[in-house]
């Protein structure tokens, strides 16, 4: 028998969240793939780390997920002061086929930003609460997102397998995080705290249950099963190259967790559409949302306090930077000329995966200032694109579900509790985890030490102990839009609060 309790006056209704997984590759690629570009300023931080953009080529799999070899961007920032010392956020957005790009980037985490508030041409701005104040940033675009790219042309048929689909996505992820590690020896040991948005959500939690169960071969919630062959043995020749004192030895979960055993996920979506089904309901009795309900399309559902039209001009904003060369150089913190396997000729062959002939048209009128300075590109490829469909529609699933709360026991978690967002209603979170888990729930609403919110799920029962950090904000759905200064400060202390980082 489950319950809920409350220390304080909660004004929570219930959550349902899911994150996702990974399969990967067509083949097993060996110990590394080829990563290509790292831009930057000769000038720059300890350690000889300094901003950087570049591309790493990530494999398919014959059996299960995308059947091809993509391109996957990264833009690197580093941290302020000891990157070195600093943890590692991975951060993306979710979709699934959504740019980090697009939102991440550009709003409220790195050391520029974009105004929300400016003309949708405003140029990015300092940004006086940039993560890079006490992280490491490594932003990364999902295939045929943002400026991620195909390595061939590719067709619906080149999907593979038509369940679960968010291991293969997942894999991709961690792929990437790491060939970035093994090419930056100063952060191969750090701390590494994945931080996804929405869908993101399922990405990070089953990238997490990979990593911290990579020995596994299978498993009962069909995960394991479907990992890609090239997971194991590069999870054990990373393990050994940032912990040589025990190479060779196999971790358990709670060990690979001393280094992957943080998660930060902004409004996530944990269990796809059951995830939905759930919350609506309980979104529907939310005074706060009244009028959201009462007049359905008048606002929109990833913030209610504003018009389906003003949430447009947000995203009509990151998109207009993100083919502005100055503005873009600007964000990335590298100059364009210098990020290897952006341009022709080096991109080919190159295409992004099912769109169409309008889709095509529209991006290439509205890069052609890109175009001007990189050069034209083929009818099938695009330099940004703010999201694409994925092989194939892989919200998360009761898998995706267990794997969440397979980690939790050994991962650090933050959630965000935006009020205003209608698409992931958080505040339904607590009675989602007294109904559907085998813990007790209570919401305490104290004030952890050096933070400026309060807030913290605890799971407790049948042998666990478990505080899931739970503040609330008066945003929407991006809550790096909507409260970038608040999310910031409590992301700090909360990684200070649980070992990752060294309170300043």
């Amino acid at each position: 028998m489950t319950s809920l309790r409350a220390r304080s006056v909660v004004t929570a209704t219930p959550v349902l969240l899911l994150l996702a997984g990974c399969v990967g590759p067509r083949d097993d690629p060996g110990s590394s793939a080829r990563e290509l570009g790292r831009g930057g300023r000769d000038e720059g931080p300890a350690a000889g780390l300094s901003p950087e953009a570049g591309f790493i080529d990530v494999p398919g799999s014959k059996t299960h997920g995308p059947g091809w070899a993509s391109r996957m961007f990264y833009s690197f920032l580093p941290a302020d002061e000891r990157p070195e010392r600093a943890p590692l956020l991975l951060l993306f957005n979710g979709g699934p086929g959504s740019a980090t790009t697009g939102i991440l980037l550009p709003y409220g985490t790195g050391p520029r930003t974009l105004d929300p508030a400016a003309p949708v041409d405003g140029a990015p701005i300092a940004n006086d609460a940039s993560y890079t104040r006490f992280a490491n940033l490594l932003y990364v675009d999902a295939r045929s997102t943002g400026f991620s790219y195909e390595r061939e042309s590719v067709q619906p048929s080149d999907c593979h397998g038509q369940e679960q689909l968010y291991v293969a996505d997942a894999a991709d992820f961690i792929y990437v995080l790491l060939e970035f590690l093994g090419a930056h020896e100063a952060l191969r040991d750090n701390p590494v705290v994945v931080v996804g948005e929405s869908y993101g959500g399922t990405r990070a939690a089953v990238m997490l249950y990979m990593m911290q169960h990579y020995t596994l071969g299978a498993d009962e919630i069909e995960v394991m099963g479907r990992a890609p062959p090239w997971l194991k043995g590069k999870m054990q020749a990373h393990l050994d190259a940032a912990f040589p004192a025990r190479a060779g030895v196999p971790r358990e979960p709670s060990q690979v967790a001393e280094q992957f055993g943080w998660q930060v996920l902004i409004q996530p979506n944990l269990f796809g559409v059951e995830q939905m089904m759930y919350e609506q309901p309980l979104a529907r009795v939310d005074p706060d949302l009244a009028e959201h309900f009462a007049a359905p399309g008048a606002s929109d559902p990833y913030d209610v306090r504003r018009t389906v039209e003003e949430g447009a001009i947000v995203a009509e904003h990151a998109a207009r930077s993100m083919r502005n060369p100055e503005h873009l150089e600007a964000l990335l913190g590298v100059g364009l000329a210098e990020i290897d396997g952006l341009t022709p000729p080096e991109r080919w062959p190159s295409s992004r995966y099912f769109w169409s002939g309008r889709e095509a048209a529209t991006a290439a009128a509205s890069e052609r200032a890109l175009r001007d300075e990189l050069g034209g590109l083929g009818r099938d490829d695009a330099y940004w694109l703010p999201e694409a469909v994925p092989c194939q529609g892989y919200l998360g699933d009761h898998g995706s579900l267990r794997a969440f709360g397979e980690v939790l026991p050994h991962t650090a978690t933050f959630i965000t509790n935006a009020r205003y967002d209608v698409a992931v209603y958080t505040e339904a979170l607590p009675v989602f985890f007294a109904e559907r888990s085998n813990h007790d729930v209570e919401i305490d609403m104290s004030l952890p030490a050096g933070a400026a919110r309060p807030g913290v799920i605890r799971l407790t029962g049948a042998g666990a102990d478990i505080a899931l950090r739970f503040p609330t904000y008066e945003s929407g759905h991006a809550v790096s839009v909507g409260a970038p200064r608040e999310l910031a400060e409590d992301i700090e202390a909360w990684l200070a609060e649980t070992g990752a980082s060294v309170p300043r």
